[in-house]
Protein backbone atom coordinates (compact mmCIF):
# COMPACT_ATOMS: atom_id res chain seq x y z
CA UNK A 1 0.00 0.00 0.00
CA UNK A 2 1.20 3.48 -0.81
CA UNK A 3 2.09 5.89 1.97
CA UNK A 4 -0.73 8.28 2.90
CA UNK A 5 0.09 11.88 2.02
CA UNK A 6 -1.64 14.87 3.64
CA UNK A 7 -2.47 18.04 1.72
CA UNK A 8 -3.25 21.49 3.06
CA UNK A 9 -5.80 23.94 1.72
CA UNK A 10 -3.00 25.78 -0.11
CA UNK A 11 -1.92 22.52 -1.80
CA UNK A 12 -5.51 21.91 -2.86
CA UNK A 13 -5.97 25.43 -4.27
CA UNK A 14 -2.73 25.12 -6.30
CA UNK A 15 -3.74 21.78 -7.80
CA UNK A 16 -7.49 22.01 -8.37
CA UNK A 17 -9.30 23.48 -11.36
CA UNK A 18 -12.09 24.43 -8.89
CA UNK A 19 -11.50 27.67 -7.01
CA UNK A 20 -13.33 29.89 -4.54
CA UNK A 21 -16.26 30.30 -4.30
CA UNK A 22 -16.78 26.84 -5.82
CA UNK A 23 -14.16 24.81 -3.94
CA UNK A 24 -15.60 22.51 -1.28
CA UNK A 25 -12.45 20.76 -0.05
CA UNK A 26 -10.22 22.22 2.68
CA UNK A 27 -7.89 19.35 3.55
CA UNK A 28 -7.16 15.97 1.98
CA UNK A 29 -5.19 12.77 2.37
CA UNK A 30 -4.39 10.27 -0.35
CA UNK A 31 -3.07 6.75 0.11
CA UNK A 32 -3.34 3.78 -2.22
CA UNK A 33 -6.79 3.63 -3.80
CA UNK A 34 -8.40 5.92 -1.20
CA UNK A 35 -8.74 9.60 -0.45
CA UNK A 36 -10.27 11.47 2.46
CA UNK A 37 -11.04 15.15 2.82
CA UNK A 38 -12.87 17.73 4.86
CA UNK A 39 -14.91 20.85 4.33
CA UNK A 40 -16.41 22.97 7.12
CA UNK A 41 -19.50 25.00 6.26
CA UNK A 42 -18.55 28.48 7.46
CA UNK A 43 -21.96 30.07 7.03
CA UNK A 44 -20.46 32.87 4.94
CA UNK A 45 -20.94 31.01 1.65
CA UNK A 46 -22.84 33.41 -0.60
CA UNK A 47 -25.43 30.87 -1.75
CA UNK A 48 -26.59 30.32 1.85
CA UNK A 49 -28.24 33.77 1.84
CA UNK A 50 -30.91 32.41 -0.47
CA UNK A 51 -30.92 28.69 0.35
CA UNK A 52 -33.23 29.05 2.27
CA UNK A 53 -34.42 32.43 3.59
CA UNK A 54 -33.61 32.63 7.32
CA UNK A 55 -32.85 28.87 7.27
CA UNK A 56 -29.38 28.31 5.73
CA UNK A 57 -29.12 24.78 4.32
CA UNK A 58 -26.11 23.59 2.30
CA UNK A 59 -27.49 22.52 -1.11
CA UNK A 60 -27.55 18.79 -1.78
CA UNK A 61 -26.16 19.26 -5.27
CA UNK A 62 -23.11 20.95 -3.76
CA UNK A 63 -22.72 18.12 -1.25
CA UNK A 64 -22.47 15.76 -4.23
CA UNK A 65 -20.11 18.25 -5.89
CA UNK A 66 -17.77 17.99 -2.90
CA UNK A 67 -17.69 14.19 -3.32
CA UNK A 68 -16.68 14.68 -6.94
CA UNK A 69 -14.05 17.28 -6.06
CA UNK A 70 -12.27 14.80 -3.79
CA UNK A 71 -12.21 12.30 -6.67
CA UNK A 72 -10.79 14.96 -9.00
CA UNK A 73 -8.11 15.80 -6.43
CA UNK A 74 -7.22 12.10 -6.26
CA UNK A 75 -6.79 11.94 -10.04
CA UNK A 76 -4.54 15.00 -10.02
CA UNK A 77 -2.38 14.13 -7.02
CA UNK A 78 -2.38 10.34 -6.70
CA UNK A 79 0.69 8.23 -7.33
CA UNK A 80 -1.51 5.33 -8.38
CA UNK A 81 0.52 3.12 -10.76
CA UNK A 82 -2.53 2.80 -13.06
CA UNK A 83 -1.98 6.46 -13.98
CA UNK A 84 0.64 6.37 -16.72
CA UNK A 85 1.38 10.10 -16.65
CA UNK A 86 0.32 13.31 -14.95
CA UNK A 87 -3.43 13.91 -15.29
CA UNK A 88 -4.42 17.25 -16.80
CA UNK A 89 -6.79 19.06 -14.38
CA UNK A 90 -8.42 20.79 -17.38
CA UNK A 91 -9.35 17.41 -18.85
CA UNK A 92 -11.35 15.78 -16.05
CA UNK A 93 -15.13 15.65 -16.45
CA UNK A 94 -17.95 13.85 -14.63
CA UNK A 95 -19.80 11.63 -17.07
CA UNK A 96 -22.18 9.76 -14.77
CA UNK A 97 -23.28 9.54 -11.15
CA UNK A 98 -25.19 6.46 -10.01
CA UNK A 99 -27.17 5.85 -6.85
CA UNK A 100 -26.39 9.25 -5.35
CA UNK A 101 -28.30 10.39 -2.31
CA UNK A 102 -28.23 13.18 0.23
CA UNK A 103 -29.48 11.81 3.52
CA UNK A 104 -28.93 14.59 6.05
CA UNK A 105 -29.56 18.34 6.18
CA UNK A 106 -26.24 20.18 6.59
CA UNK A 107 -25.93 23.65 8.09
CA UNK A 108 -23.27 26.22 9.00
CA UNK A 109 -20.82 24.75 11.52
CA UNK A 110 -21.09 21.20 10.12
CA UNK A 111 -17.89 19.58 8.86
CA UNK A 112 -18.01 17.17 5.94
CA UNK A 113 -15.82 14.09 6.40
CA UNK A 114 -15.52 12.89 2.81
CA UNK A 115 -14.02 9.66 1.52
CA UNK A 116 -13.57 8.22 -1.94
CA UNK A 117 -12.28 4.89 -3.17
CA UNK A 118 -11.20 3.89 -6.65
CA UNK A 119 -13.42 1.23 -8.20
CA UNK A 120 -11.79 1.29 -11.63
CA UNK A 121 -8.92 3.36 -12.99
CA UNK A 122 -7.97 2.81 -16.60
CA UNK A 123 -7.38 5.69 -18.99
CA UNK A 124 -9.61 7.40 -20.10
CA UNK A 125 -12.12 6.37 -17.39
CA UNK A 126 -12.02 6.55 -13.59
CA UNK A 127 -14.82 5.23 -11.39
CA UNK A 128 -15.08 5.98 -7.68
CA UNK A 129 -17.44 5.27 -4.83
CA UNK A 130 -17.73 8.19 -2.41
CA UNK A 131 -19.46 9.13 0.81
CA UNK A 132 -19.78 11.97 3.28
CA UNK A 133 -20.40 11.85 7.03
CA UNK A 134 -21.17 14.71 9.40
CA UNK A 135 -20.82 14.06 13.15
CA UNK A 136 -20.80 10.33 12.50
CA UNK A 137 -24.03 10.46 10.45
CA UNK A 138 -24.17 9.65 6.75
CA UNK A 139 -24.92 12.89 4.90
CA UNK A 140 -24.43 11.91 1.24
CA UNK A 141 -23.09 9.13 -0.93
CA UNK A 142 -22.66 8.03 -4.50
CA UNK A 143 -22.26 4.35 -5.32
CA UNK A 144 -20.48 5.31 -8.53
CA UNK A 145 -19.06 8.56 -9.87
CA UNK A 146 -17.56 8.14 -13.32
CA UNK A 147 -15.05 10.54 -14.84
CA UNK A 148 -13.48 10.88 -18.25
CA UNK A 149 -9.90 12.12 -17.98
CA UNK A 150 -6.80 12.61 -20.05
CA UNK A 151 -3.12 13.20 -19.45
CA UNK A 152 -1.10 16.35 -19.89
CA UNK A 153 0.38 16.64 -23.38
Amino acid sequence: MQEEISYSYDDIVKAMPHQEPFLFLQSAKIGGDCATGTYKISGSEDFLRGHFKDNPVFPGTLMLESLGQLCVFYLIMSRNPALEREVDPKKIFVTCTEMARCTRVCRPGDTFEISAKVVRLRHPVAIFTALMDVNGERAAYADRITFAFDYKS
